[in-house]
């Protein structure tokens, strides 16, 4: 059995990537490289997980077998299911935000308007909605016939770290 030194185990390639939150256990499709050679599951090597099912942080470990020996270990992001802007209703300077409830592995949502359809920091805010049940927002004090931007995002708070999903495809509408 060949112990792979400190060394050896720094030249152990494998790539694990962020995932969003399904409801079920979430694995990765790891391909583990020595150098060259491309090392066999279940042979050379086994893997498992931890925390891989919730939003948050999820370790995945290579423990070597075989001809090799030795343990590795990675960590990867489960982020919250992504949310979208379901409708929206133009007010006198306010626009009316209904958000697609997402599930309970969700804190709440950021929702960010823009009068910059590239959402350029300049003309952009950002409302923090902090409940993941609340799907009806107004955006006040907006300026009155003109166009704004609207986007969403999911974030789950885990050991006080959040996690945040992608933003949702943007909708617009003109203010009255």
């Amino acid at each position: 059995v060949a112990k792979l030194s400190r060394k050896s185990l720094k030249k152990v390639k494998f790539f694990v990537k962020d995932a969003t939150y399904t409801g079920k256990v979430i694995t990765q499709k790891i391909t583990v490289k020595l150098g060259s050679k491309t090392l066999k599951l279940n042979k050379d090597y086994k893997i498992s997980y931890k925390n891989n099912k919730k939003v948050g942080k999820a370790t995945v470990t290579i423990k070597f077998k075989g001809n090799y020996s030795g343990t590795l270990k990675a960590t990867f992001k489960i982020l919250p299911k992504e949310s979208k802007v379901e409708k929206l209703t133009a007010a006198k300077k306010s626009l009316k935000v209904k958000i697609k409830k997402v599930s309970s592995q969700a804190t709440g949502y950021e929702i960010q308007y823009s009068t910059s359809s590239k959402f350029s920091s300049k003309y952009t805010k950002t409302k923090k909605v902090t409940s993941y049940k609340t799907t009806f927002v107004t955006l006040k004090s907006l300026s009155a016939r003109k166009t704004y931007y609207v986007r969403v995002r999911t974030y789950k708070t885990v050991d006080g770290k959040k996690y945040y999903s992608d933003w949702s495809s943007k909708k617009y509408k003109k203010t009255k």
